[in-house]
This record gives C-alpha cells, sequence and structure tokens, in this order.
C-alpha cells in the first residue's frame, strides 16, 4: 500500500511540474500534456477517497471512460508530432480500429473495469509509441534522441503498455482465485507506474530546457 501512495506523491509533483512549466512557457511547449496529467491527478485522487469512504464502491466505469480519453489524447498528441504522411495514416486507422473494438467489443459503460478495454488502449499505446521511433529514424534531426522530449514520453508508456497488458489479463482471475498474488502485481504494477511518471518528469525537463533555449526541432 505504501507504494501506491509513493506513486501518487510522484504523479503530483510530476503535475506541478507541468503546471508551472505550462505557466511560464506557455501549455502548448510541452504539447499541452498538462490536460492528460491532470485528468490522471483527478481520477487518481477521486479513486483514493472513495476507496477510504468504502473500498466496494465500484470505480471502473471512471477508469473505462479514462481509458478512452487516454487513446483520443495520445492520437491528438501524436499527430503534432508525426511527419510522414504514411505515419499518420497508419496512425488514423489504429484510431479507427480502436474505437470500432471499443464500442462494439466492451462494456465501456459498465460499472466493471473492461480488461478487454485496456488491453485494446495498451496495444494502442504500444503502436503510437512505435510509431514515433519510426518517424525519429526516418526524419533527419540533428538533436541527440535523449534531448527529445517524445523520447521519453514514448519510451515511458511503452514500458507501461507492456506491463499493463500482463496487468490486465489475468486481473479478475487472481482477484478472485489468488488475492495474495493479486495484491503482488498490484503492488509491482505501481512500481512501473513510477517507473513512467518519473521519465514524464525528465521529458518536462526536456521541453523546459528547449523552451529557455529557444530550441525547436520536428516534435
Amino acid at each position: 500500500m505504501i507504494i501506491h501512495y509513493v506513486y501518487n506523491i510522484v504523479l503530483i509533483i510530476v503535475f506541478l511540474k507541468s503546471f508551472i512549466l505550462g505557466r511560464k512557457y506557455s501549455f502548448s511547449a510541452q504539447n499541452n500534456l498538462f490536460i492528460y496529467l491532470l485528468v490522471t491527478v483527478l481520477i487518481e485522487v477521486y479513486s483514493l477517497i472513495i476507496d477510504k469512504i468504502d473500498e466496494n464502491i465500484l470505480v471502473g466505469l471512471q477508469y473505462n471512460l479514462y481509458l478512452i480519453f487516454v487513446t483520443v489524447f495520445f492520437y491528438i498528441f501524436y499527430s503534432k508530432i508525426l511527419q510522414k504522411t504514411a505515419l499518420k495514416m497508419i496512425s488514423k486507422i489504429i484510431l479507427f480500429i480502436s474505437m470500432v473494438l471499443i464500442l462494439f467489443f466492451t462494456k465501456f459503460w459498465g460499472l466493471y473495469f473492461d480488461e478487454k478495454l485496456a488491453i485494446i488502449v495498451m496495444l494502442f499505446m504500444i503502436s503510437h509509441s512505435i510509431l514515433w521511433y519510426c518517424n525519429k529514424i526516418l526524419i533527419v534531426d540533428e538533436t541527440k534522441i535523449y534531448h527529445d522530449p517524445n523520447f521519453w514520453i514514448s519510451s515511458g508508456f511503452l514500458l507501461w503498455s507492456c506491463f499493463a497488458i500482463f496487468r490486465c489479463l489475468p486481473m479478475y482471475y487472481f482477484y478472485y482465485n489468488d488475492r495474495e498474488f493479486s495484491t503482488f502485481i498490484k503492488s509491482n504494477f505501481d512500481i512501473i507506474n513510477i517507473v513512467l511518471y518519473t521519465m514524464l518528469y525528465i521529458s518536462l525537463f526536456k521541453y523546459e530546457y528547449n523552451s529557455r533555449n529557444g530550441i525547436t526541432s520536428n516534435y
């Protein structure tokens, strides 16, 4: 449980960093990452409060809707980064397929968390992280890759999404058949969350450095 509190603290720190940078350099300078962080903080804080009130209250619906938000947000996020027409088209196709699968093959309106929806969204994030790498390879850019904020964002979500698929696939099975192992997986996933938001924090430093020095690139 302590690791979950650590994750929430890290998330809030990253959110505050994004807010401060947004006020200083404009939120568009970080490709509006602040919006994603704001929604994520609201969702997690609400869940934490509800869990303290009554841990039996179902919060699956809010996470289902949150995952749909993540899909739409990062489609827009990457549409501003991807420069090759072919990659943009692939991104649109992936979004279309993802939304069709979500609408017709998941119960995103239900009170229970839908693991099928989560897997669809994780595959969406993995594919777009890979598209970004393809874009970086195809576009000639003198900027070192580790100075690119989107390297940290894409790498973080690639790692997070791969682990999230493993977390979601057997989620209900272990919850009902091996509660102890289910808790173990959840705790370890909080560690992955901490890694993700640490990488997002690094990306904000890169945005700040580039904005302060007037550096523009292909992102």
